[in-house]
């Protein structure tokens, strides 16, 4: 009798571990905490499983039809308990650890992953959601295309000289990224120089304008934030002493181009930043297709 009475607490442990392993087939009611592990999921084919997101998971569109249960920092706890998932998947240090706790302590399946920062971080954050899954192979597959590409765009701006960028997020107060935020791996894989990474060990350092009209940078990305942003551009443009206000180096780009750490999302928007620092290094880009069209057209 005590045998079983071990056996049946046993098993009684195991539904209720934050950490069990799960089928081939992985898990079926799937909630996510994070934009970064919604795309994800799509990517490795399990966006049917997925049966509640954040406000703030609006990639794919299909994400947007899913059950909403409040925003990163503030998820409705109540509501995710009464959707029965058998996995919740969140990241430390975007998701806050009150959370976590708090879901694991209703006996709740939670996996955390560690918050991405650097480009190596993404593919062993994926790899790892991929295995999770039982899609490591697709997981694998998407990584090797994804690197390759990555690598590629990498070496082709290096015989470019490297160009200065301050990169701004927020306009009152002025802030920019330190050289540990995700963001600056787009400037360092597309062959550019973030002119506050060596200033300060904080992630996103606040600057005056001072400073940035003093470090004088040859482009300046500003991440779309609405009507700030346009101003932001008209106002830098003042400065005919700055240089990317002389040369008219002053861009846009949409935050959800450079702000999802995934592999795919990393891609997309590493082609837009490069193409913006280097435009010189892909201009003929189209003409080496067109020349290898007509090749095959030659050879037949």
């Amino acid at each position: 009798m005590v045998k079983f009475k071990a056996l049946g607490l046993f098993f009684l442990l195991m539904a209720l571990s934050p950490d069990i392993i799960f089928a081939a087939d992985g898990p079926r009611r799937i909630v996510s905490l994070a934009p970064s592990l919604t795309e994800s999921l799509y990517s490795l084919g399990r966006g049917e499983e997925l049966i509640a997101v954040t406000s703030y998971c609006n990639y794919p569109e299909d994400a947007r039809t899913k059950e909403i249960i409040g925003t990163l920092i503030n998820p409705n706890i109540e509501k995710i308990f009464s959707l029965s998932p058998d996995l919740i998947l969140a990241v430390r240090g975007i998701n806050r650890p009150q959370t976590i706790d708090k879901l694991k302590s209703l006996g709740l399946n939670v996996i955390a992953f560690d918050k991405c920062n650097t480009y190596g971080d993404i593919i062993k954050s994926f790899l790892e959601l991929g295995k999770l899954m039982g899609t490591e192979q697709k997981a694998k597959e998407i990584v090797n295309r994804v690197d390759k590409e990555v690598q590629y765009i990498s070496q082709k701006v290096k015989a470019s000289p490297p160009v200065s960028v301050f990169w701004e997020v927020g306009a009152r107060p002025l802030v920019t990224i330190g050289a540990k935020a995700f963001a600056n791996e787009f400037i360092r894989y597309a062959g550019g120089v973030n002119v506050f990474a060596g200033t300060s060990l904080v992630i996103y350092p606040r600057v005056s304008r001072e400073e940035v009209l003093k470090m004088n940078p040859e482009v300046i990305i500003l991440v779309v934030m609405g009507n700030v942003t346009e101003k932001e551009k008209a106002y830098w443009q003042k400065f005919p002493e700055l240089e990317a206000a002389k040369s008219g180096r002053i861009y846009l780009i949409n935050a959800d181009s450079v702000c999802r750490p995934t592999p795919l999302s990393f891609l997309a928007g590493l082609k837009k930043v490069a193409a913006l620092l280097h435009p010189e290094a892909f201009e003929q880009k189209t003409s080496y297709k067109e020349k290898e069209a007509r090749m095959s057209d030659d050879n037949d």
